[in-house]
């Protein structure tokens, strides 16, 4: 019974709040896009509410070793290598000295639209994470014959020789996820993945870290209420294994 409440307590840590972004500046208000002006709002009222942003680093030595965090740490991450997130989220971020996580699909790297080498290069060297987010973004859950070598190996080497530092981190396409996957991504190097919004596992909690998408509508309280329901629940103990949609 002793051991039942030690570890009924370590399970139910409070989670880090990690936003996910995607289509910033563009038409729409919903769960993939936002505006620029709703963007710098949330963002301020974070800046002005006492939030601080923390690194993938930080949280897997926090998770891992019980590092400490600030008491108001959060995690900004940004996926699909949109232009968008050199050319208006990056700037944002530096405003309220925030550093960003991005996650990146190398298929469209270099194209009308999408980041460029240089920009990733570029955000990497003003201190935002890189991380990798597969070669084209397939499902990996529904699709387990993918190839390791180019939706995992070779993105991963790309954008370490586009950095010059090591890729340690990954965020499932969809949020989609299964044993398989994480297997596959420990095998090549991966010490931590970012799934979306599916609660965080018990059995791999390094691999199934959880994100909120964050809807372009919301103000920046509103998005603080989501926040607080979406982390402060236990983390499940029943491993998935299909993946999170």
């Amino acid at each position: 019974m002793l051991l039942y409440l030690l570890l009924s307590c370590y399970l139910q840590f409070h989670q880090v709040p990690v936003l996910c972004y995607h289509n910033i500046g563009t038409a729409g208000e919903d769960a993939l896009h936002i505006s620029k002006q709703h963007f710098y709002e949330q963002l301020q009222y974070f800046y002005d509410n006492g939030y601080v942003t923390i690194t993938p680093d930080e949280l897997y030595a926090h998770m891992n070793r019980g590092a400490p965090l600030p008491s108001k740490a959060m995690m900004i991450t940004f996926d699909d290598s949109h232009a968008e997130h050199y050319t208006i989220a990056v700037p944002v971020l530096n405003k309220f000295h925030f550093k960003g996580v991005f996650f990146i699909m190398t298929v469209c790297l270099n194209k009308p639209g999408w980041l460029t080498t240089d920009e990733v290069k570029d955000m990497a060297s003003q201190g935002h994470i890189i991380a990798c987010h597969t070669w084209d973004h397939p499902n990996l859950a529904l699709h387990p014959t993918y190839s390791i070598d180019q939706q995992l190996i070779k993105p991963k080497k790309y954008l370490e020789k586009i950095t010059g530092a090591a890729i340690r981190y990954f965020a499932y396409p969809y949020g989609a996820w299964s044993e398989q996957v994480v297997k596959d991504l420990k095998q090549v190097g991966f010490i931590a993945a970012f799934q979306l919004d599916s609660h965080q596992q018990s059995a791999d909690t390094n691999f199934t870290i959880r994100r909120i998408l964050v809807a372009g509508k919301w103000t920046g309280s509103q998005l603080k209420e989501v926040m607080n329901k979406a982390f402060n629940l236990p983390i499940t103990t029943i491993p998935s294994q299909n993946g999170n949609y």
